[in-house]
């Protein structure tokens, strides 16, 4: 078939499919033209001989067609025939990568409810994994929810092992200035800064966040708190670097200068101890 032939037919697609068995595009364009003739059984059988063709090996190639099929039963499924498929597609797949697939497609339709059953069901089973707690925090905060959110925090915090805390602790913080309350954010950030001084990651964020909140003032203020710190060489480069970009942004000549000037001074004490 002449790859610059773009195909009509279902004999063409059935080409298609037998000269790349293992490429999910071409099974999930040949789903597509079925759906386009609103010939939703065709469209399922498309997708089932897919799971049956593509090598085992090809793991993200059979996990789009599972995710097709859930998009399509939830478009012209019931929610058991939709249920059935996400059933299947766990015995199949990395159950929590399943799971959030249907979350999104639970949110993208707006299906709320069914979202967040499904988020208080992965807290259950995921109970260990951040990024579950993260995004369940997020779900709450877009849909308008912030206390939900952290009260989950709290809930999260008690499952999650210590290691995971700090950085659950700062994407809840992050979510509070984009969706929630930015002032919790910072006395959030603040409260994790003075148990962790020498975490530059999170100065870093909480100095963006602060940027984006539109205070220059307090930035330079966090900024000067932070160059006087008493860290390594190649954080303090990094600290400089980001307070001169942030003046050549914000600020004017005389303030580039000045954080030039206060670099210099850092290097200079670093030779004179040397």
């Amino acid at each position: 078939l002449d790859t610059d032939h773009t195909p009509e037919c279902a004999e063409d697609f059935d080409r298609l499919v037998l000269s790349s068995p293992n490429n999910s595009v071409t099974w999930l364009q040949y789903m597509a033209f079925h759906l386009h003739t609103t010939e939703i059984d065709k469209a399922r059988a498309v997708a089932e001989r897919a799971l049956r063709t593509i090598s085992f090996r090809e793991e993200r190639e059979k996990l789009n067609i599972w995710v097709a099929l859930m998009n399509l039963e939830n478009l012209y499924g019931t929610q058991e025939s939709l249920i059935k498929v996400f059933e299947r597609a766990l015995q199949h797949n990395e159950p929590k990568k399943v799971f959030f697939h249907l979350i999104t497609i639970y949110t993208q339709s707006e299906k709320t409810e069914l979202a967040e059953k499904l988020f208080h069901t992965m807290t259950k089973r995921f109970s260990q994994s951040k990024t579950v707690w993260i995004e369940f925090g997020r779900f709450f905060m877009k849909t308008g929810k912030p206390d939900s959110a952290r009260k989950l925090l709290q809930r999260g915090l008690k499952s999650l092992p210590t290691r995971k805390h700090v950085e659950t602790i700062v994407q809840f913080a992050l979510m509070e200035f984009k969706n929630g309350d930015p002032q919790r954010g910072q006395t959030v950030l603040e409260s994790v800064l003075s148990n962790y001084p020498k975490r530059t990651d999170i100065w870093s964020v909480y100095i963006d966040m602060m940027s984006k909140q539109g205070h220059p003032d307090t930035v330079r203020q966090i900024f000067e708190r932070v160059i006087h710190m008493n860290l390594s060489s190649r954080k303090m480069k990094f600290l400089f670097k980001k307070y001169l970009d942030f003046e050549r942004e914000h600020g004017d000549e005389m303030s580039v200068e000045a954080v030039k000037t206060k670099a210099m001074e850092y290097v200079e004490s670093k030779v004179a101890l040397a």
